[in-house]
């Protein structure tokens, strides 16, 4: 290698060197804000690592969770009939039942890991973020087969055993999970738009999506304090 090649090259290496801290600086500045929240989430506690993989964790659960709600609504707005669009409706409230319950499953082992001291709370707070915001995407899309329900005739619900009651409970449900100190610890580590989809919306917010109107976006119960205590 003659010398004129290792300039270069030992150029090239000084600036990658320079580069990589301010392109690591600016993914954890949003504007300002996320400082903010940073403060009241506690994230001094919290590693740059960990915050990356924290953010990174909430951008691919809300990415997943953006591209459900639009098929459920895209099933909905093409079945032909009231039978077929209670069946999409019922369908989607298993899926939410089996994922709600191991999101509150996950939940339960990652307190039980913080109070044992097996994970940091750098590990822990990231965890909770994902979390919420698969929590969140579960509340829209029970809001969208919740009032699509609330269209359909009774003999239409019943051939499709789906129960409207159940289907509320479960939003609400998935509300108070995400709700509280589990909301707060998602927005000081990953924002406060945390949840949001990508054309920003939030749990009850308007929607083009078939059947989907506002509800509370705090759950019912989101103010209290959530069942599952970090």
């Amino acid at each position: 290698m003659n010398r004129t090649t290792s300039i270069a090259l030992l150029a090239i290496l000084l600036v990658a060197l320079v580069a990589v801290p301010l392109g690591a600086a600016s993914v954890f500045s949003n504007d300002g804000a996320q400082g903010d929240s940073e403060t009241d989430g506690g994230n001094e506690s919290i590693e740059p690592g960990e915050q990356f993989s924290a953010s990174v964790g909430v951008q691919d659960a809300e990415i997943d969770g953006d591209v459900s709600e639009r098929t459920l609504g895209a099933k909905i707005a093409n079945a032909e009939t009231n039978e077929t669009k209670a069946a999409v409706i019922e369908e989607d409230h298993e899926e939410n039942e089996a994922r709600l319950s191991e999101l509150e499953t996950r939940l339960e082992a990652l307190n039980e890991s913080r109070e044992d001291d097996e994970i940091s709370e750098g590990r822990y707070r990231a965890e909770v973020a994902r979390t919420v915001a698969e929590l969140r995407s579960i509340e829209r899309r029970a809001a969208i087969a919740e009032t699509t329900a609330a269209e359909l005739p009774e003999d239409a619900l019943a051939e499709g055993d789906v129960d409207v009651d159940s289907i509320r409970a479960l939003r609400e449900r998935a509300g108070e999970r995400s709700g509280a100190e589990n909301a707060e610890i998602a927005r000081g580590i990953a924002g406060d738009d945390v949840g949001r989809t990508f054309d920003g919306r939030l749990p009850g917010g308007a929607s083009d999506l078939p059947g989907e109107q506002p509800f509370d976006d705090r759950g019912a119960n989101r103010n209290n304090e959530t069942s599952v205590t970090p």
